[in-house]
Protein backbone atom coordinates (compact mmCIF):
# COMPACT_ATOMS: atom_id res chain seq x y z
CA UNK A 1 0.00 0.00 0.00
CA UNK A 2 3.03 2.98 0.99
CA UNK A 3 4.38 2.10 -2.79
CA UNK A 4 1.25 2.70 -4.06
CA UNK A 5 0.90 5.89 -2.27
CA UNK A 6 4.42 6.96 -3.51
CA UNK A 7 3.41 5.84 -6.90
CA UNK A 8 0.22 8.28 -7.13
CA UNK A 9 1.91 11.23 -5.95
CA UNK A 10 5.05 10.70 -7.74
CA UNK A 11 2.70 10.89 -10.83
CA UNK A 12 0.95 14.38 -9.89
CA UNK A 13 4.32 15.52 -9.47
CA UNK A 14 5.71 14.99 -13.03
CA UNK A 15 2.02 15.91 -14.33
CA UNK A 16 2.50 19.01 -12.27
CA UNK A 17 -1.51 18.31 -10.83
CA UNK A 18 -2.53 19.87 -7.88
CA UNK A 19 -1.17 18.06 -4.25
CA UNK A 20 -3.27 18.15 -1.06
CA UNK A 21 -0.96 19.53 1.34
CA UNK A 22 1.54 17.81 2.64
CA UNK A 23 1.33 14.99 -0.26
CA UNK A 24 4.74 15.52 -1.41
CA UNK A 25 6.60 14.93 2.25
CA UNK A 26 4.48 12.02 3.13
CA UNK A 27 5.83 10.29 0.34
CA UNK A 28 9.09 11.21 0.74
CA UNK A 29 8.63 10.23 4.73
CA UNK A 30 7.74 7.07 2.71
CA UNK A 31 10.57 6.92 1.05
CA UNK A 32 13.25 7.48 3.85
CA UNK A 33 11.12 5.19 6.11
CA UNK A 34 11.71 2.53 3.07
CA UNK A 35 15.42 3.55 1.27
CA UNK A 36 15.05 -0.40 -0.62
CA UNK A 37 11.97 1.27 -2.45
CA UNK A 38 14.51 3.75 -3.89
CA UNK A 39 12.70 6.31 -6.20
CA UNK A 40 9.95 5.73 -8.50
CA UNK A 41 10.23 6.17 -12.67
CA UNK A 42 8.07 7.33 -14.87
CA UNK A 43 8.27 4.26 -17.92
CA UNK A 44 7.06 5.37 -20.82
CA UNK A 45 6.76 3.35 -24.10
CA UNK A 46 7.71 6.37 -27.50
CA UNK A 47 5.92 4.16 -29.94
CA UNK A 48 2.61 3.52 -28.09
CA UNK A 49 3.02 6.43 -25.57
CA UNK A 50 1.67 3.83 -22.74
CA UNK A 51 3.02 5.31 -19.38
CA UNK A 52 3.46 3.91 -15.99
CA UNK A 53 5.18 4.85 -12.92
CA UNK A 54 6.90 1.98 -11.55
CA UNK A 55 10.11 1.42 -9.02
CA UNK A 56 13.41 -0.24 -10.01
CA UNK A 57 12.31 -3.90 -9.40
CA UNK A 58 8.61 -3.66 -10.68
CA UNK A 59 7.21 -5.03 -14.09
CA UNK A 60 3.80 -3.98 -15.32
CA UNK A 61 2.11 -4.93 -18.05
CA UNK A 62 3.20 -3.53 -20.77
CA UNK A 63 6.83 -3.07 -19.14
CA UNK A 64 9.00 -6.08 -18.32
CA UNK A 65 12.18 -5.34 -16.15
CA UNK A 66 15.26 -5.91 -17.99
CA UNK A 67 18.76 -5.64 -16.47
CA UNK A 68 18.85 -2.05 -17.85
CA UNK A 69 15.48 -0.49 -17.58
CA UNK A 70 12.55 -1.42 -19.00
CA UNK A 71 11.42 -3.30 -22.57
CA UNK A 72 7.82 -2.60 -24.06
CA UNK A 73 6.39 -6.02 -24.45
CA UNK A 74 3.93 -5.33 -27.28
CA UNK A 75 5.82 -3.07 -29.20
CA UNK A 76 9.71 -4.68 -28.63
CA UNK A 77 11.55 -1.65 -27.89
CA UNK A 78 13.57 -0.08 -24.80
CA UNK A 79 10.85 2.42 -22.85
CA UNK A 80 12.37 5.45 -21.85
CA UNK A 81 12.56 6.11 -17.90
CA UNK A 82 13.00 9.41 -15.87
CA UNK A 83 13.65 8.87 -12.50
CA UNK A 84 11.23 10.88 -9.95
CA UNK A 85 12.67 13.07 -6.65
CA UNK A 86 11.08 14.18 -3.85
Amino acid sequence: MTRQAVRLTAGRVLRSDDLIAGEKEVAAEILRANPDFGNPHAVRCDWCHEIRTLFRDESDGPFKLMERGWLCEPCNIRAASQEIKF
